[in-house]
């Protein structure tokens, strides 16, 4: 039992040589323009040790010689690197990371797409109203106002924004629909009337 508790002892004291010690490591980070980048973020992956390089794009970092370094910095496409890399070629190459944004128009014009549907119905000069003089029968006066409806309904589609929604809109389009059809029946119901007294 003695000889096993030696030779344990043996081995971890050996053992304990033979381990990797860690070293500092130094490098730059630039940019293609050969600029320094400040402030980027080294992380080490084995130590979870974290730094930023200075204005210069000097930093340097506590490793072993397996490690694997992470740059990132918020301009830049994040970079992995090794140890042995970083000593083969002390100076890290970041590059820049461009988003493709569309161009907005801006204009001075307050006009909601609500007041653009409303000038296009103006637009029609739309009269539901049965107008006595027109000499249409009734059903010739309703196909009118089915294609006229249709119209309006057409030009106030491609108006507004199918994104937005106001309740109180869709309240007062079904309040104006009732109304259009209650004067539609009373309409028919009048001339219905008229035809009895003629014969």
């Amino acid at each position: 039992m003695r000889r096993f508790i030696f030779i344990f002892f043996i081995l971890a004291f050996l053992g304990s040589f033979s381990q990797e010690e860690e070293f500092y490591l130094q490098g730059r980070i630039i940019d293609k323009n050969n600029n320094p980048i400040s402030d980027a973020v080294i992380y080490n992956e084995r130590s979870s040790i974290r730094m930023s390089s200075q204005r210069n794009g000097v930093f340097d970092v506590l490793v072993l010689p397996g490690d694997t370094i992470i740059i990132t910095h918020i301009s830049f496409i994040r970079k992995i690197v090794t140890v042995h890399e970083l000593m083969v070629n002390p100076v890290v190459l970041m590059e820049l990371d461009t988003v493709n944004i569309r161009p907005i128009d801006v204009s001075g014009k307050n006009r909601t797409e609500y007041d653009i549907a409303m000038e296009n119905i103006k637009r029609i000069e739309w009269d539901f109203r049965p107008q006595p003089d027109d000499e249409l029968t009734e059903n010739e006066r309703m196909n009118q106002l089915l294609i006229t409806e249709n119209e309006v309904e057409r030009v106030a589609s491609h108006s507004l924004n199918f994104l937005t929604f106001s309740p109180s809109e869709e309240i007062n389009k079904l309040v104006k629909r009732l109304k259009k059809k209650k004067e539609a029946r009373q309409f028919s119901s009048s001339k219905e009337k008229k035809q009895k007294k003629r014969n």
